[in-house]
């Protein structure tokens, strides 16, 4: 999976999936975190076989590389879990044409590589499940100074259905969790008058946790969601309708 070696949500989900007993594959941009990460699950599940690799998605060689040498050590990728992402914060009258490449590569182009070079070999395999982590930024123009992350989360939720369309018939379902609002994120954690400014418009009255998206994820790449593909599922304690 990749984005996997920060505090919060990605490392939540690979723990979660070593604790079910799989083989996971950490990834992540940050080369120290991503090998003291990985070690670490591999220290708390002694039953899960982790490796680590740092890996910029948006790198599309790099991104070959980890998948064909993950394929030839561990076998073909059987759940893919995009989950890295960038965010830049501006107003778009002013904001940065480079800050905009960024947030593009890595939260909408960067899935599109790790999806595509895994899905050859999920089809070969006979199925496998893609899960992509989204945001509920992409159906609302909050005008948050987001505008570029909003716009790849839409390309991205759009990418999810085109995959889980084409993946069908090849037993390969793609889904999308959209996350609302989430404490001991990056993000917010420099950010905390955001949760206040914006519990008021939280039905359940509260933010999100990492544990809500890991349980969400963690159920869509399992075999009780075997009927369910290309769907986006907001996990936002219905956050997602205030407008």
């Amino acid at each position: 999976m990749t984005g996997a070696a920060g505090n919060g949500i990605g490392q939540g989900i690979a723990r979660r999936l070593a604790a079910g007993g799989a083989t996971v594959i950490v990834t992540d941009s940050h080369e120290r975190r991503t090998k003291d990460v990985s070690e670490a699950i591999a220290r708390d599940h002694d039953a899960a076989t982790v490796a680590g690799y740092p890996m910029d998605v948006s790198d599309r060689t790099r991104v070959a590389e980890v998948l064909d040498e993950v394929a030839r050590t561990y076998g073909p990728v059987q759940i893919l879990v995009n989950n890295a992402a960038w965010n830049v914060l501006g107003d778009i009258f002013e904001y940065d044409f480079a800050d905009w490449d960024r947030v593009i590569d890595v939260d909408l182009t960067g899935p599109f590589n790790t999806t595509r070079l895994a899905l050859p070999g999920m089809r070969e395999a006979g199925g496998g499940v893609i899960v992509n982590i989204s945001s509920i930024g992409a159906d609302l123009a909050a005008g948050s100074g987001e505008t570029p992350y909003a716009v790849a989360k839409g390309g991205l939720n759009t990418l999810t259905r085109q995959i889980a369309r084409v993946g069908g018939p090849h037993n390969i379902r793609c889904n999308a969790v959209a996350l609302g609002l989430v404490t001991n994120t990056r993000f917010t954690d420099i950010r905390p008058h955001l949760i206040e400014r914006v519990l008021p418009d939280i039905p359940l009255g509260r933010a999100g946790t990492a544990g809500d998206v890991v349980e969400a994820a963690a159920f869509l790449a399992s075999d009780r969601a075997s009927f369910i593909t290309g769907e986006i599922l907001n996990v936002s304690g219905g956050f997602y309708m205030r407008n």
